[in-house]
Protein backbone atom coordinates (compact mmCIF):
# COMPACT_ATOMS: atom_id res chain seq x y z
CA UNK A 1 0.00 0.00 0.00
CA UNK A 2 0.87 3.53 -0.80
CA UNK A 3 0.67 6.18 2.21
CA UNK A 4 0.64 10.29 1.74
CA UNK A 5 2.66 12.43 4.03
CA UNK A 6 0.01 12.77 6.75
CA UNK A 7 0.25 8.67 7.24
CA UNK A 8 -2.72 8.24 5.05
CA UNK A 9 -3.71 5.68 2.66
CA UNK A 10 -3.68 6.69 -0.97
CA UNK A 11 -7.01 5.74 -2.97
CA UNK A 12 -5.22 5.35 -6.59
CA UNK A 13 -1.50 4.44 -7.59
CA UNK A 14 0.14 6.60 -10.21
CA UNK A 15 -0.57 5.97 -14.13
CA UNK A 16 3.22 5.03 -14.64
CA UNK A 17 3.39 1.91 -12.26
CA UNK A 18 0.77 -0.57 -14.46
CA UNK A 19 2.90 1.49 -18.02
CA UNK A 20 5.75 0.20 -16.16
CA UNK A 21 5.00 -3.28 -15.00
CA UNK A 22 3.28 -3.77 -19.38
CA UNK A 23 6.43 -2.47 -20.87
CA UNK A 24 8.73 -4.51 -18.58
CA UNK A 25 6.20 -8.22 -19.64
CA UNK A 26 6.33 -6.35 -23.30
CA UNK A 27 10.23 -6.53 -23.22
CA UNK A 28 10.53 -10.02 -21.01
CA UNK A 29 8.30 -11.59 -23.74
CA UNK A 30 10.25 -9.93 -26.66
CA UNK A 31 13.65 -11.60 -25.15
CA UNK A 32 11.70 -14.99 -24.58
CA UNK A 33 10.75 -15.12 -28.40
CA UNK A 34 14.21 -13.73 -29.93
CA UNK A 35 16.04 -16.38 -27.51
CA UNK A 36 13.86 -19.39 -28.46
CA UNK A 37 16.06 -22.16 -31.25
CA UNK A 38 14.69 -21.51 -34.71
CA UNK A 39 14.05 -24.44 -36.80
CA UNK A 40 16.37 -25.03 -39.72
CA UNK A 41 15.42 -25.09 -43.17
CA UNK A 42 15.47 -28.12 -44.89
CA UNK A 43 17.76 -29.34 -47.81
CA UNK A 44 15.67 -29.78 -51.00
CA UNK A 45 15.61 -33.30 -52.07
CA UNK A 46 16.55 -34.69 -55.39
CA UNK A 47 14.47 -37.01 -57.22
CA UNK A 48 15.79 -40.79 -57.35
CA UNK A 49 15.57 -42.20 -61.18
CA UNK A 50 15.84 -45.94 -60.96
CA UNK A 51 18.48 -47.69 -62.90
CA UNK A 52 17.60 -49.94 -65.86
CA UNK A 53 19.80 -51.73 -68.07
CA UNK A 54 19.21 -51.22 -71.62
CA UNK A 55 21.23 -51.94 -75.35
CA UNK A 56 21.74 -49.15 -77.71
CA UNK A 57 20.32 -50.12 -81.26
CA UNK A 58 22.63 -50.51 -83.97
CA UNK A 59 20.40 -51.62 -87.08
CA UNK A 60 22.11 -53.94 -90.09
CA UNK A 61 20.90 -56.19 -92.58
CA UNK A 62 20.84 -59.15 -90.68
CA UNK A 63 20.12 -62.75 -91.71
CA UNK A 64 17.68 -64.32 -89.43
CA UNK A 65 18.80 -67.52 -87.76
CA UNK A 66 16.37 -70.99 -86.65
CA UNK A 67 18.17 -73.34 -84.26
CA UNK A 68 16.79 -76.53 -84.44
CA UNK A 69 17.55 -80.47 -84.24
CA UNK A 70 18.01 -83.06 -87.11
CA UNK A 71 18.65 -86.75 -87.47
CA UNK A 72 21.52 -87.83 -89.37
CA UNK A 73 20.76 -90.44 -92.52
CA UNK A 74 22.38 -92.25 -95.30
CA UNK A 75 21.31 -90.70 -98.68
CA UNK A 76 20.58 -94.37 -99.87
CA UNK A 77 18.90 -97.13 -97.47
CA UNK A 78 17.48 -99.92 -98.81
CA UNK A 79 16.12 -102.99 -98.80
CA UNK A 80 18.51 -105.93 -100.27
CA UNK A 81 16.65 -108.74 -101.86
CA UNK A 82 17.73 -111.53 -103.91
CA UNK A 83 16.49 -111.58 -107.57
CA UNK A 84 16.58 -115.35 -108.06
CA UNK A 85 15.24 -118.12 -105.87
CA UNK A 86 17.62 -121.06 -104.21
CA UNK A 87 19.17 -122.20 -101.13
CA UNK A 88 21.89 -119.62 -100.14
CA UNK A 89 24.92 -121.46 -99.78
CA UNK A 90 27.48 -119.51 -98.32
CA UNK A 91 27.83 -115.67 -97.18
CA UNK A 92 30.45 -113.05 -96.88
CA UNK A 93 32.16 -112.38 -93.59
CA UNK A 94 31.15 -109.09 -93.90
CA UNK A 95 27.02 -110.05 -93.88
CA UNK A 96 26.24 -109.51 -90.31
CA UNK A 97 24.32 -106.89 -88.55
CA UNK A 98 26.31 -103.28 -88.04
CA UNK A 99 28.92 -104.80 -90.77
CA UNK A 100 30.52 -102.34 -93.27
CA UNK A 101 31.12 -103.51 -96.73
CA UNK A 102 32.12 -101.69 -99.80
CA UNK A 103 30.75 -101.20 -103.49
CA UNK A 104 30.91 -104.63 -105.64
CA UNK A 105 31.98 -106.69 -102.42
CA UNK A 106 30.11 -110.14 -102.48
CA UNK A 107 27.44 -110.41 -99.46
CA UNK A 108 25.75 -113.54 -100.48
CA UNK A 109 26.01 -116.83 -102.80
CA UNK A 110 22.69 -118.80 -104.33
CA UNK A 111 23.32 -121.93 -104.96
CA UNK A 112 24.63 -121.83 -109.03
CA UNK A 113 23.63 -125.45 -110.25
CA UNK A 114 19.93 -125.07 -111.28
CA UNK A 115 20.96 -121.67 -113.49
CA UNK A 116 23.93 -123.52 -115.22
CA UNK A 117 21.88 -126.03 -115.93
CA UNK A 118 19.17 -123.51 -117.77
CA UNK A 119 21.99 -121.85 -119.18
CA UNK A 120 23.47 -124.98 -120.88
CA UNK A 121 19.70 -125.69 -122.08
CA UNK A 122 18.88 -122.27 -123.25
CA UNK A 123 22.44 -122.46 -125.15
CA UNK A 124 21.80 -126.14 -126.85
CA UNK A 125 18.09 -124.30 -128.00
CA UNK A 126 19.96 -121.53 -129.52
CA UNK A 127 22.24 -123.51 -131.23
CA UNK A 128 19.76 -125.62 -132.73
CA UNK A 129 17.44 -122.61 -133.65
CA UNK A 130 20.83 -121.52 -135.69
CA UNK A 131 21.30 -124.29 -137.26
CA UNK A 132 17.61 -124.58 -138.52
CA UNK A 133 17.96 -120.73 -139.51
CA UNK A 134 21.14 -121.70 -141.50
CA UNK A 135 19.09 -124.50 -143.28
CA UNK A 136 16.06 -121.99 -144.01
CA UNK A 137 18.42 -119.39 -145.14
CA UNK A 138 20.06 -122.06 -147.71
CA UNK A 139 16.69 -123.14 -148.97
CA UNK A 140 15.71 -119.70 -149.58
CA UNK A 141 18.67 -119.23 -151.54
CA UNK A 142 18.44 -122.40 -153.62
CA UNK A 143 14.17 -121.26 -154.42
CA UNK A 144 15.59 -117.56 -155.38
CA UNK A 145 18.21 -119.33 -157.90
CA UNK A 146 15.98 -121.80 -159.44
CA UNK A 147 13.33 -119.22 -159.83
CA UNK A 148 15.65 -116.78 -161.40
CA UNK A 149 16.70 -120.05 -164.21
CA UNK A 150 13.30 -119.47 -165.10
CA UNK A 151 13.33 -116.06 -166.39
CA UNK A 152 10.44 -114.72 -164.21
CA UNK A 153 11.31 -111.58 -162.49
CA UNK A 154 8.41 -111.66 -159.72
CA UNK A 155 8.98 -114.69 -157.19
CA UNK A 156 6.11 -116.06 -154.95
CA UNK A 157 7.40 -115.57 -151.53
CA UNK A 158 5.77 -118.59 -150.43
CA UNK A 159 8.30 -120.00 -152.89
CA UNK A 160 11.07 -118.51 -151.89
CA UNK A 161 10.71 -119.80 -148.32
CA UNK A 162 10.19 -116.22 -147.00
CA UNK A 163 8.13 -117.37 -144.53
CA UNK A 164 10.00 -119.87 -142.86
CA UNK A 165 13.08 -118.05 -142.73
CA UNK A 166 11.41 -115.24 -140.75
CA UNK A 167 10.16 -118.06 -138.56
CA UNK A 168 13.65 -119.48 -138.42
CA UNK A 169 15.16 -115.78 -137.53
CA UNK A 170 12.55 -115.20 -134.66
CA UNK A 171 12.79 -118.39 -133.24
CA UNK A 172 16.97 -117.79 -133.22
CA UNK A 173 17.09 -114.20 -131.50
CA UNK A 174 14.23 -115.48 -128.62
CA UNK A 175 16.96 -118.42 -128.23
CA UNK A 176 19.39 -115.77 -128.26
CA UNK A 177 17.21 -113.60 -125.76
CA UNK A 178 16.71 -116.74 -123.25
CA UNK A 179 20.71 -117.01 -123.37
CA UNK A 180 21.14 -113.80 -122.38
CA UNK A 181 18.00 -114.20 -119.33
CA UNK A 182 19.84 -117.14 -118.37
CA UNK A 183 23.60 -115.83 -118.15
CA UNK A 184 21.50 -112.87 -116.10
CA UNK A 185 20.35 -115.33 -113.39
CA UNK A 186 23.44 -116.84 -113.10
CA UNK A 187 25.01 -113.51 -112.13
CA UNK A 188 22.11 -112.71 -109.96
CA UNK A 189 23.21 -115.92 -107.48
CA UNK A 190 26.10 -113.47 -106.76
CA UNK A 191 24.66 -111.09 -104.44
CA UNK A 192 26.71 -108.03 -104.65
CA UNK A 193 26.56 -104.96 -102.65
CA UNK A 194 25.28 -101.89 -104.63
CA UNK A 195 27.52 -99.41 -103.10
CA UNK A 196 29.72 -98.84 -99.62
CA UNK A 197 27.68 -99.23 -96.82
CA UNK A 198 26.97 -100.75 -93.54
CA UNK A 199 24.24 -103.44 -93.22
CA UNK A 200 21.42 -102.72 -90.51
CA UNK A 201 19.79 -105.78 -89.94
CA UNK A 202 19.77 -108.77 -91.71
CA UNK A 203 16.77 -110.82 -92.81
CA UNK A 204 18.49 -114.59 -94.27
CA UNK A 205 21.39 -116.73 -93.88
CA UNK A 206 23.30 -119.85 -94.64
CA UNK A 207 21.22 -122.51 -95.57
CA UNK A 208 17.96 -120.60 -96.02
CA UNK A 209 15.98 -120.87 -99.12
CA UNK A 210 15.04 -117.69 -100.59
CA UNK A 211 12.26 -116.59 -103.64
CA UNK A 212 12.82 -113.83 -106.19
CA UNK A 213 12.27 -110.83 -104.12
CA UNK A 214 12.49 -111.44 -101.25
CA UNK A 215 14.51 -109.29 -98.78
CA UNK A 216 18.10 -110.68 -97.13
CA UNK A 217 19.14 -107.28 -95.47
CA UNK A 218 18.52 -103.42 -94.91
CA UNK A 219 21.25 -101.73 -96.25
CA UNK A 220 22.61 -97.78 -95.50
CA UNK A 221 25.22 -96.31 -97.79
CA UNK A 222 28.20 -94.55 -96.06
CA UNK A 223 29.96 -92.58 -98.79
CA UNK A 224 28.39 -89.50 -97.73
CA UNK A 225 25.70 -88.43 -94.87
CA UNK A 226 22.64 -86.06 -94.71
CA UNK A 227 20.80 -84.88 -92.22
CA UNK A 228 16.75 -84.33 -92.44
CA UNK A 229 15.33 -81.44 -90.47
CA UNK A 230 11.58 -80.73 -89.83
CA UNK A 231 10.70 -77.14 -89.74
CA UNK A 232 7.33 -75.66 -88.28
CA UNK A 233 5.33 -73.20 -90.12
CA UNK A 234 7.13 -70.22 -87.88
CA UNK A 235 10.54 -71.52 -88.52
CA UNK A 236 9.79 -71.15 -92.29
CA UNK A 237 8.16 -67.86 -91.85
CA UNK A 238 11.54 -66.57 -89.28
CA UNK A 239 13.89 -67.89 -92.35
CA UNK A 240 12.01 -65.91 -95.12
CA UNK A 241 11.51 -69.19 -96.76
CA UNK A 242 7.22 -68.75 -97.62
CA UNK A 243 8.04 -68.88 -101.26
CA UNK A 244 10.20 -71.77 -101.44
CA UNK A 245 9.77 -72.69 -105.28
CA UNK A 246 11.38 -69.36 -105.79
CA UNK A 247 14.58 -70.43 -103.51
CA UNK A 248 18.05 -69.95 -104.62
CA UNK A 249 19.41 -72.80 -102.53
CA UNK A 250 23.19 -72.43 -103.45
CA UNK A 251 24.36 -69.85 -101.16
CA UNK A 252 22.38 -71.21 -98.37
CA UNK A 253 24.49 -73.24 -95.75
CA UNK A 254 24.01 -74.15 -92.37
CA UNK A 255 26.30 -74.61 -89.46
CA UNK A 256 26.20 -78.60 -87.79
CA UNK A 257 27.31 -79.88 -84.39
CA UNK A 258 27.08 -82.81 -83.29
CA UNK A 259 29.22 -85.06 -80.58
CA UNK A 260 31.95 -87.50 -81.05
CA UNK A 261 32.46 -89.07 -77.38
CA UNK A 262 32.75 -86.03 -74.86
CA UNK A 263 34.25 -83.57 -77.61
CA UNK A 264 31.50 -81.20 -79.92
CA UNK A 265 32.22 -80.81 -83.42
CA UNK A 266 31.11 -77.73 -85.71
CA UNK A 267 30.76 -78.23 -89.35
CA UNK A 268 29.60 -76.27 -92.16
CA UNK A 269 26.88 -77.86 -94.61
CA UNK A 270 25.19 -77.04 -97.68
CA UNK A 271 21.17 -77.07 -98.17
CA UNK A 272 20.20 -79.40 -101.10
CA UNK A 273 16.65 -79.15 -100.45
CA UNK A 274 13.63 -77.48 -98.88
CA UNK A 275 10.00 -79.67 -99.57
CA UNK A 276 7.15 -77.79 -101.25
CA UNK A 277 5.05 -79.95 -99.22
CA UNK A 278 3.97 -79.89 -95.94
CA UNK A 279 3.52 -83.30 -93.68
CA UNK A 280 -0.44 -83.79 -93.29
CA UNK A 281 0.15 -85.19 -89.85
CA UNK A 282 2.73 -82.63 -88.50
CA UNK A 283 2.12 -79.72 -90.27
CA UNK A 284 5.84 -79.45 -90.63
CA UNK A 285 8.20 -79.27 -93.81
CA UNK A 286 10.82 -81.15 -94.40
CA UNK A 287 14.50 -79.68 -95.19
CA UNK A 288 17.51 -81.68 -96.71
CA UNK A 289 21.35 -80.88 -95.76
CA UNK A 290 24.23 -82.22 -97.18
CA UNK A 291 27.50 -82.90 -95.22
CA UNK A 292 30.61 -82.29 -97.41
CA UNK A 293 33.18 -85.53 -95.43
CA UNK A 294 36.28 -83.63 -97.41
CA UNK A 295 35.56 -80.79 -94.79
CA UNK A 296 35.74 -83.31 -91.57
CA UNK A 297 38.76 -83.52 -89.54
CA UNK A 298 37.10 -85.87 -87.26
CA UNK A 299 35.20 -88.73 -88.47
CA UNK A 300 31.29 -87.27 -89.57
CA UNK A 301 28.12 -88.20 -87.43
CA UNK A 302 27.08 -91.67 -87.56
CA UNK A 303 23.43 -92.26 -89.96
CA UNK A 304 20.59 -92.14 -87.14
CA UNK A 305 22.81 -89.54 -84.89
CA UNK A 306 21.33 -86.42 -83.89
CA UNK A 307 22.71 -83.34 -83.84
CA UNK A 308 22.31 -79.39 -83.57
CA UNK A 309 21.58 -77.47 -86.58
CA UNK A 310 21.55 -73.70 -87.25
CA UNK A 311 20.27 -72.43 -90.45
CA UNK A 312 20.81 -69.12 -92.32
CA UNK A 313 17.77 -67.21 -93.69
CA UNK A 314 17.47 -64.39 -96.31
CA UNK A 315 18.74 -61.28 -95.43
CA UNK A 316 16.71 -58.73 -93.88
CA UNK A 317 17.36 -55.11 -93.67
CA UNK A 318 17.35 -52.72 -90.96
CA UNK A 319 17.15 -55.27 -87.96
CA UNK A 320 18.28 -55.90 -84.96
CA UNK A 321 19.49 -58.82 -82.53
CA UNK A 322 17.84 -58.16 -79.04
CA UNK A 323 17.98 -60.21 -76.07
CA UNK A 324 14.57 -62.71 -75.82
CA UNK A 325 14.16 -60.59 -72.27
CA UNK A 326 13.83 -56.95 -74.52
CA UNK A 327 10.31 -58.66 -75.43
CA UNK A 328 7.94 -57.18 -73.50
CA UNK A 329 4.04 -57.81 -73.97
CA UNK A 330 4.26 -59.67 -77.04
CA UNK A 331 6.18 -58.14 -80.05
CA UNK A 332 6.65 -54.83 -77.68
CA UNK A 333 9.42 -53.32 -76.97
CA UNK A 334 10.39 -50.79 -73.63
CA UNK A 335 12.44 -48.20 -74.71
CA UNK A 336 14.55 -45.55 -72.33
CA UNK A 337 15.17 -42.49 -75.13
CA UNK A 338 15.59 -38.92 -72.95
CA UNK A 339 15.44 -41.25 -69.68
CA UNK A 340 11.76 -41.66 -69.93
CA UNK A 341 10.16 -44.86 -70.66
CA UNK A 342 8.05 -45.84 -73.44
CA UNK A 343 6.32 -48.77 -75.17
CA UNK A 344 7.37 -49.15 -78.77
CA UNK A 345 5.63 -51.80 -81.06
CA UNK A 346 8.07 -54.22 -83.50
CA UNK A 347 7.93 -56.92 -86.13
CA UNK A 348 9.72 -60.22 -84.48
CA UNK A 349 10.92 -61.86 -87.74
CA UNK A 350 13.41 -64.61 -85.78
CA UNK A 351 13.99 -66.01 -82.85
CA UNK A 352 17.06 -67.99 -82.00
CA UNK A 353 18.19 -69.46 -78.67
CA UNK A 354 17.57 -66.42 -76.36
CA UNK A 355 17.95 -63.82 -78.71
CA UNK A 356 14.99 -62.05 -81.13
CA UNK A 357 15.71 -60.26 -84.76
CA UNK A 358 13.75 -57.17 -84.19
CA UNK A 359 12.39 -54.83 -87.24
CA UNK A 360 10.87 -51.27 -86.36
CA UNK A 361 13.27 -49.84 -84.12
CA UNK A 362 15.53 -46.45 -84.93
CA UNK A 363 18.93 -46.64 -84.46
CA UNK A 364 20.25 -45.20 -81.32
CA UNK A 365 17.20 -46.07 -79.48
CA UNK A 366 17.76 -47.50 -75.72
CA UNK A 367 15.89 -50.69 -75.67
CA UNK A 368 15.18 -52.01 -71.95
CA UNK A 369 16.57 -55.76 -71.89
CA UNK A 370 16.02 -56.19 -67.58
CA UNK A 371 12.05 -55.93 -67.31
CA UNK A 372 11.29 -53.94 -64.47
CA UNK A 373 8.14 -54.95 -62.37
CA UNK A 374 6.38 -51.19 -63.10
CA UNK A 375 5.86 -49.73 -66.36
CA UNK A 376 4.64 -46.13 -66.51
CA UNK A 377 5.30 -44.38 -69.80
CA UNK A 378 6.98 -41.27 -68.94
CA UNK A 379 8.77 -42.92 -65.90
CA UNK A 380 11.70 -41.10 -65.96
CA UNK A 381 14.78 -43.81 -65.57
CA UNK A 382 18.77 -43.84 -65.34
CA UNK A 383 20.04 -45.66 -68.61
CA UNK A 384 22.67 -48.01 -67.95
CA UNK A 385 24.16 -50.00 -70.73
CA UNK A 386 24.42 -53.36 -70.55
CA UNK A 387 27.62 -55.19 -71.43
CA UNK A 388 28.18 -57.29 -74.38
Amino acid sequence: MLFDDSGRLRDRLPIWVPVAILALAVALAFIIIQARPRPQPAEPQTAITPEISVVKVTNTSTEPLVSTTGRVSSPHEIQLISRVSGLIESVSDNFRDGAAFAQGDLLAQVEEHDYRVALTQTEATLASALQLLATEQGQADQAKREWRDLGNAQANALFLREPQLNSAKANAEAARRNVEQAQVNLQRTRIVAPFDGVISARYADVGQFVTAGMPIADLHSTDRVQIKVSLTPNEISDLGWQARSKLNLEPMSAEVSYQIGRDTVTVEAVLRHISPLVDAMTQMTEVLIDLDESLFSKAPPSPGQFVEVQLVGEPIDKAVWLPRSALYEREQVLLANQNKLSIKAVNVVATADSRILVVGLNDGDLAVIDRPLWVIPGQEVTPVLAED
